[in-house]
């Protein structure tokens, strides 16, 4: 969690972070966040004392990004294609019929949907971290869809990957109070909870027995 602060220039990484994390609501800052994360990972498995990297390689930063946001994209694009399948048919024959069991009964559906989709949603979301990892460290974008190494990886690593996923919730939780400051303290607090995610699964992959 205090890693960051350890760095002599945490500061200026941390607002630099945050004016990106702010270009995220325009899509565009979250490919430089992502390879931003990426460098840090790497930095975190080889050992680097200071693993916060620097603001000085945007190009590589944003190239790196785009690769590992279309790795989470495909993943979550199944979901997205068949909720939007779903959920428009449904919503229009709720809206538009006069029968209210019809509308009442579309509505029904949709929400079984959803539930049955939650439990999906929640594997892909603990898997996405994992494959991610394996596009980072190997810097091959197909690394992300090798399941068989991914699944082995989680499987032998469960414990301190788990530890990760902790961490991460607690960062995220955490930095919601950034929003006392102003409410725009919300957009560093973000940053650094990305900074602190990227460190525990990279500790997690730089401990691995098995990877």
């Amino acid at each position: 969690m205090s890693f960051v602060f350890d760095d002599p220039a945490w500061l200026r990484k941390i607002l630099l972070g945050g004016v990106f994390y702010l270009l995220g609501f325009f899509i565009i800052g979250w490919f430089f966040l992502l390879g931003y994360g990426a460098r840090l990972t790497r930095n975190v498995i080889a050992g680097v004392p200071h693993p916060l990297p620097e603001w000085d390689d945007l190009g590589e930063y944003f190239g790196e990004g785009i690769k590992l946001f279309l790795v989470a994209f495909l993943y979550a694009l199944p979901f997205l294609v068949l909720g939007i399948g779903i959920a428009i048919p449904m919503g229009v024959l709720s809206n538009f019929s006069r029968d209210q069991n019809v509308s009442n009964l579309a509505g029904g559906l949709v929400g079984c949907v959803w539930c049955l989709f939650a439990p999906i949603i929640l594997v892909v979301s603990l898997w996405v971290p994992a494959a991610l990892l394996r596009v980072i460290v190997t810097r091959d974008f197909g690394a992300g869809f090798q399941f068989g190494a991914i699944w082995l990886f989680l499987k032998q690593n469960a414990g301190n990957y788990l530890l990760a996923v902790v961490v991460h919730l607690v960062a995220n939780f955490a930095a919601q109070f950034g929003v006392i400051l102003l409410c725009v303290g919300v957009i560093f607090t973000a940053f650094w909870s990305l900074c602190v995610s990227a460190y525990a699964f990279a500790e997690t992959w730089r401990l691995a027995p098995v990877k």
